[in-house]
């Protein structure tokens, strides 16, 4: 079982998205809440909407994705608080929509955090690395591919989820599943491509 500490990660996001984050709901307004929080929270809280199974939000990977790409960049970096340029940070989130779907994949995540505990701290402490493993499934989580963004989602989701709680088994498979989604996307491209090629072959 995770630890209190940890306990509904998605849930606390949401309680802070509903009662602290006031005004028009614009990326720059969630993290300059979520600022006393580490990057791993907050690249997880920009991610958690496109981890909904089903039909999403036109645009909302490429909307939210551009944001954890720049996320995953300065932690790579080493760098301690968050910063977004203002193009990004005044970019206008509905915030109906945002925690309706926070509410939808609360539960998924419920589930995740039950089997997680503190281990494999080697791997969890190699942060730079693993923010780096963010800033690839970040680029393939922007790309508007059909059927490609979940499984981006979901890696970037496990992988801070494990830096979160400080539990390296689920670091690693996040990383897993990462690769296995960028290697997803590419093949949709390529057959993609190949489709489009064969049509024209015979017009």
């Amino acid at each position: 079982m995770p630890s209190s500490d940890h306990n509904d990660i998605c849930g606390q996001l949401l309680m802070r998205l509903r009662h602290e984050v006031k005004g028009r709901l614009t990326i720059g307004a969630i993290v300059e809440n979520l600022a006393d929080r580490a990057y791993a929270l907050i690249i997880l809280f920009l991610t958690l909407p496109n981890g909904v199974p089903g039909p999403t939000i036109p645009g909302m990977s490429t909307l939210t994705g551009i944001p954890v790409l720049i996320f995953a960049l300065e932690a790579a970096a080493g760098r301690k608080i968050p910063r977004l340029p203002n193009f990004a940070a005044k970019r206008r989130l509905n915030r109906y929509v945002v925690m309706r779907h926070l509410e939808r994949v609360r539960p998924y995540i419920l589930n995740v955090e039950t089997m997680m505990r503190p281990r494999f701290s080697w791997l969890v402490n190699r942060r730079p690395l693993l923010f780096g493993f963010c800033i690839l499934f970040s680029l393939v989580l922007i790309l508007p591919i059909p059927l490609g963004n979940l499984p981006a989602a979901w890696s970037i989701i496990l992988l801070c989820l494990g830096l979160a709680v400080g539990d390296g088994l689920f670091v690693l498979f996040g990383i897993i599943a990462g690769c296995l989604a960028t290697l997803w996307n590419i093949l949709i491209v390529v057959v993609g491509v190949e489709a489009v090629r064969y049509v024209f072959a015979f017009l």
